[in-house]
Formats: structure tokens, sequence, C-alpha cells
């Protein structure tokens, strides 16, 4: 059969038409769902990862809570209070500082999520004591962190004056009645001798006295003034002499507090709340030490 010119042209008319018809529905009725199938799929997997993110890090921050509580003050104020200001008042006296005094101020809360509170530490000592009781408090692996820091030289007599401030942390649902007795990781050298370089380098550049004055400062006497004891404390590494009667304060290069009882041969002192019993010829550091009332 001879097909006409025209019948080939209408034929290939159809043919076009059926290819962009099918093209068409390819695009719009398969194609196009298809896609839009595989872009919910990958929306629904992005969020399938970020909800997997959110439970990690939830996961995560719920173990570095419970972390956080077990180096955590306890929660009650007034028991933080007492415990951490006696272990860090027992922390600087075990590093033979004198004078120490640890007082305390009020909790401050921090957006709800914690609350911080303040301590702050006097005492007085050598650099190596001084050091002692730094690496101590680092040591220790609480909630805690040394805010500031200030030291001054008591002439040239190798003692310091020690201004420490001490911010500590009370982590909501901390339990127990106890500090943390655990070490922390973070120091440089867990070896105290690896910090004696502080104590060697005289960073201060003066001129100083290696003598201890608790060992130099005896009670060289007791006389009789208006019919009352007097007690005379001696400080050998600046030959001076302080005569002193029951009640009086004084101020040493070793320690400063105040002469509570005066008999023939000792004398009972108070330096912070701690008495110090000495026999005639007994330095400060042959004292027998006792807590006060």
């Amino acid at each position: 059969m001879n097909l006409t010119r025209q019948q080939l042209l209408l034929g290939m008319l159809i043919l076009m038409a059926v290819v962009r018809v099918g093209d068409y529905v390819l695009s719009s009725m398969i194609q196009g769902p298809l896609r839009e199938l595989q872009g919910d799929n990958r929306e629904l997997q992005d969020n399938i990862s970020k909800q997997e993110k959110l439970l990690a890090d939830g996961r995560a921050a719920g173990q570095k809570i419970e972390k956080w509580q077990k180096k955590s003050l306890p929660s009650d104020t007034e028991t933080a209070r007492s415990l951490y200001r006696n272990w860090l008042l027992e922390t600087v006296r075990s590093a033979r500082l004198r004078n120490a005094t640890v007082d305390s101020g009020s909790p401050a809360n921090r957006r709800g999520l914690y609350r911080s509170m303040p301590f702050t530490v006097q005492a007085r000592g050598s650099l190596n004591e001084i050091t002692s009781a730094l690496f101590r408090v680092e040591k220790s692996d609480q909630l805690h962190r040394i805010m500031t820091l200030r030291l001054t030289p008591v002439g040239a007599t190798g003692q310091f004056d020690l201004s420490m401030s001490v911010e500590a942390l009370m982590i909501p649902g901390t339990k127990g009645l106890s500090l943390n007795k655990g070490e922390s990781s973070l120091l440089a050298s867990t070896n105290r001798h690896d910090y004696d370089v502080i104590a060697r380098d005289n960073i201060f550049g003066i001129g100083i006295d290696t003598q201890d004055p608790m060992k130099l400062t005896i009670l060289s006497a007791v006389t009789y003034r208006n019919g009352k004891p007097t007690a005379w404390i001696t400080e050998q590494i600046g030959d001076r002499v302080h005569k002193l009667p029951a009640g009086a304060d004084f101020e040493t290069t070793a320690i400063s507090g105040r002469v509570v009882t005066v008999t023939e041969e000792s004398v009972v002192i108070e330096s912070g709340d701690q008495l110090l019993k000495m026999q005639i010829g007994q330095s400060f550091a042959d004292a027998v030490v006792t807590s006060g009332s």
C-alpha cells in the first residue's frame, strides 16, 4: 500500500504527539512524585538524624550533670558552707600556714542552673608553704576554683601575707552530706615537688631570710608587773620583745593573736580559732595546739 505524503506527515505528527504526551506523563505523573517522595525521604532522614543528635546530646549532658553532682558541694546551703569552710581551713593549716582564717559570703543563683558560694582565705607563710596550700586546693577534685590570689611580702623575712578568694559550686539535686574526696586529673603534675621551683625562683626579687619565724619566736620569760604576770615573747629574727599581759593583742612575723592566760611558767595564746600553749623557752613551733571555743 502506497502512503501519500500527507499520510506520512500526519503519521509523524501523531508519533511526535505520542512522544510528547509520554514524556509529559513520565515527568509529571511518575518522575515528579518520585522526586517528591525522595525529597520527603531525605527530609525525614534529616529529622531522624537531628533527633538522634538531640538524644545523644541529652545523654551526654545527663552524664555531665551526674559527674558534676559528684564533685558539687551539698545542695543545702548551710551544710555546704560549714563543710567546705572547714575543709579549706584544714587544707591551709596542713600546709603550715599561720593566722589562717576562712570566711564565706552569700550564695549566688546562676540563672537557676546552679549556685556559687564565695570564700575568702587570709593566712601567712613562706612561698614554699603557700605553694603547698595551693597545690592541695587544686589537687582536690571538687567544683571549685581560685578566683583571685594576692601575696604581700612581710619585709625581707621570707614570709608572705596570703589573700585568696575561692568560688565553690552547688548543683541542684546533689545528694549526700560530704565533700568529694577524689583527686583532680587537671594538674600539670601530681608530684608536689615539681612545683618547688616557684619558691626557689624568688619571684619578688627581694632578699629573703629563709629562717622559720615559728622556730625563732619564743616565750622567753614571764615577769610580774603591778602584781600581774606578763609574758615576754621574743622574735629572734628581728631581735624584738613583746611584753604582754593576759588580754593583750599582738602581731609577730610568725603569727598574730591574743594572750589568753599567763602563769609563772606558761602562756596560752589565741590565734584564729586555735589555742597555743607554750612553756618558757619553747617556740611557737613547739606549742601545743588545740581548737578554740
